[in-house]
């Protein structure tokens, strides 16, 4: 299955032809495979995809693209994902922990807010105002940390606020803007 190219680098539909039959023919056994490891039909189609698109990128020989090869890259996937979970969840332990640290300190019942704010926060809205806030970055640090251009980086960053401020006890938010 070599990608045959022309002199303009452009990639024969000969490949994309082969890759997309494979696709078809064992995307619902990685799926499942998958789903019965994850907790999540969403994240369980995610991952497929990440399988599919490691297969497409390494280039392999049709005949060296077997169920088990498929599966062998759809279980590393896995703990690849396990492994961004317990990292997203000892840094929410850290988050918890500074909350108690700082409610020892005084102003208790604002940060305990912040905390539980931060925690109903989608995954990727926490990443980015951790990053902005905890990390002390600018967009442009941040736009480097998530691989994608700064406007884009700003663009999370102020959805990321404006979800922050929904969660937001309302009566927290007035003394902040007071």
């Amino acid at each position: 299955m070599d990608r045959t190219h022309t002199p303009g680098g452009i990639v024969l539909q000969r490949y994309d032809d082969v890759f997309a039959a494979l696709h078809r023919e064992h995307r619902d056994r990685v799926f499942s495979f998958i789903h019965r490891r994850v907790s999540s039909r969403e994240a369980a189609e995610e991952l497929t995809n990440d399988v599919f698109r490691i297969a497409w990128q390494r280039n392999p020989q049709a005949s060296d693209v077997t169920p088990a090869w498929l599966l062998t890259v759809a279980r590393n996937v896995i703990g690849n994902e396990y492994r961004r979970r317990e990292r997203a969840e000892h840094l929410m332990q850290r988050v918890r922990d500074s909350v108690v640290l700082a409610a020892r300190a005084g102003n208790g019942a604002g940060q305990q807010a912040v905390a539980d704010s931060l925690l109903r926060l989608r995954e990727k809205e926490r990443e980015v105002l951790l990053l902005a806030y905890w990390d002390d970055l600018s967009t442009t640090e941040i736009s480097e940390v998530l691989g994608c251009s700064p406007s884009a980086a700003k663009v999370r960053l102020h959805r990321a606020r404006a979800a922050f401020a929904q969660m937001m006890p309302a009566a927290l938010m007035a003394e902040e803007g007071a």
